[in-house]
């Protein structure tokens, strides 16, 4: 008959759900990202609002389409600043903190 041979059983290591996800997970990439992306389509909203005027201008279409566009892109712009303003207050709050 063959050798049977058996050998220890090495435990199998446990890992904290989403370990794996915090070693490779940088949030300020993630933040800069989304940061970046919602500028970029601010910066889209105003540029489509500034090519509706101009087709309006030409007569290509009316003027409620242009307001529209306009208007779209000055609340877009709108919540940015005060994004903005808020990210500003966050940040003077932390550096007036004593440790």
């Amino acid at each position: 008959m063959d050798d049977l041979r058996i050998g220890g059983i090495s435990p199998v290591p446990w890992k904290r759900p989403g370990a794996e996800r915090s070693e490779a997970h940088d949030p300020l990439s993630d933040f800069k990202k989304i940061l970046g992306r919602s500028i970029g389509e601010v910066n889209g909203l105003l540029q489509e609002a500034n090519q509706s005027v101009q087709e309006m201008a030409a007569g290509k279409i009316d003027i409620h389409q242009a307001m529209t566009a306009l208007e779209q892109a000055n609340l877009s712009f709108r919540l940015m600043v005060q994004v903005r303003n808020k990210m500003i207050g966050a940040y003077e709050e932390i550096m007036r903190m004593q440790f």
